[in-house]
């Protein structure tokens, strides 16, 4: 910080995480079972918003998760609690089911997650898929 622009206290200055510094968490280890990164989060940045990434190779399905505002997974699913999330397909083709229905995505995809739903991922391409997804409030 330049001496013009002084740390307040209680204020989180802006910060910069790139990818590669970030180690990224195995499948078998991830919550919802698919290899993620979670680039900035409460404890890293002092952010209420979690961002990250998420790879799947071709076939590859999550487990079920539910932002439903109590806990209603089977054993292996992941109750996120009440977030909203948002994810940016950069490639790859995916398939989202939630409890009404399923959109087919791609490159270049925004998608909008209400809390109160469960959902579950595909990678339904031939080619591995990557994106980024956000979630309020952090995970961690």
């Amino acid at each position: 910080m330049s001496k013009d622009h002084p740390t307040v206290p209680g204020r989180v200055p802006p910060s910069v995480v790139a990818l590669a510094e970030v180690p990224v968490t195995p499948a078998a280890e991830a919550v919802t079972k698919v290899r993620i990164a979670r680039t900035i989060t409460k404890g890293r940045n002092g952010s209420n918003l979690m961002l990250g990434a998420a790879w799947m190779d071709p076939g590859e399905r999550t487990n079920v998760w539910s932002s439903r505002g109590q806990d209603d997974t089977a054993e292996g699913d992941h109750w996120y609690g009440p977030v909203e999330e948002t994810y940016f397909i950069i490639r790859g083709r995916l398939r989202l089911t939630w409890d009404e229905g399923h959109f087919d995505l791609g490159p270049d995809d925004s998608v909008y997650l209400a809390p109160g739903w469960t959902y579950h991922l595909e990678n339904t391409g031939d080619e591995p898929a990557f994106f980024t997804y956000s979630m309020t409030p952090s995970q961690e």
